[in-house]
């Protein structure tokens, strides 16, 4: 089966279901639709007889800058309803009994670094970056910071969280956060090998999976998703946070305009 909806590819071929983030002219920021259809796609996959889920970018130079921002400073509904999209997201990769896994390259900011966080193996090119920038306008990421817990401790969650910065793909392997680091000059066939591999050993992620899930029961995680998403908007609302928000965006307009 082969589905294409909202900048979102869906692949399925041999048991393995390959999600496909298709937005570049967007740096594939996740908007309302494309959260939907990566929850719907990765909660309907064991009725489908999924038993593995690929997540990659169509971009061979990004893998995904955030939730988009421009969306969700156009109203409070907005707003919410990405809350609510990435929450329910995030639950459904939580409780997901088939292992994902992720193939990233380059930029990997905000939401992106919750969709790495999230899975069990990220297979990353040597220029993978990750960032947690919402500290430059003034707003913490708590469900970032929920996300990168499943992996790492609080203290270094924390710690990138409120100092935004940028981590590189050997350091993120060191922590815990990316399996395995790749050569930039060969990616794309590199990548295809190490995917190849894990494929061939599905059986063995899967348990690897369900003992993930005994061991860290995800309703703990959700609930402290679902626990924490109101400071997110708290945080929104704060003075100075959407006008800030709001001159990123037009110095953006203004550069690729110029």
């Amino acid at each position: 089966m082969t589905a294409s909806s909202h900048h979102v590819l869906v692949h399925d071929a041999a048991g393995v279901r390959t999600l496909i983030l298709d937005r570049a002219a967007k740096a594939n920021a996740l908007n309302v639709e494309m959260l939907d259809v990566l929850r719907r796609a990765i909660e309907s996959a064991p009725a489908a007889g999924i038993g593995l889920i690929v997540l990659r970018s169509a971009s061979p130079s990004l893998f995904c800058a955030g939730g988009d921002i421009e969306e969700f400073v156009r109203s409070a509904a907005l707003l919410q309803a990405q809350g609510q999209g990435l929450r329910e997201l995030m639950a459904a990769m939580a409780r997901s009994p088939a292992p994902v896994l992720a193939v990233a390259r380059g930029k990997a900011a905000g939401a992106g670094v919750i969709l790495l966080a999230m899975t069990d193996i990220v297979i990353a090119s040597a220029d993978l970056t990750l960032a947690c920038p919402e500290i430059a306008f003034n707003m913490y990421p708590v469900m970032v910071q929920t996300a990168l817990e499943t992996k790492i401790s609080g203290a270094r969650a924390r710690q990138l969280c409120l100092s935004g910065q940028l981590l590189k793909a050997e350091p993120a392997r060191d922590l815990g956060l990316v399996t395995d680091v790749l050569p930039a000059e060969d990616f794309e066939r590199l990548s295809a090998e190490r995917l190849a591999f894990y494929i061939a050993r599905r059986e063995a992620l899967v348990i690897a999976r369900k003992a993930r899930l005994l061991l860290e029961p995800p309703d703990c995680a959700v609930g402290r998703i679902e626990a924490l998403e109101p400071l997110m908007h708290e945080n929104f609302a704060r003075p100075g946070v959407q006008e800030t928000i709001r001159g990123y965006l037009s110095s953006m307009r203004a550069r690729r305009s110029g």
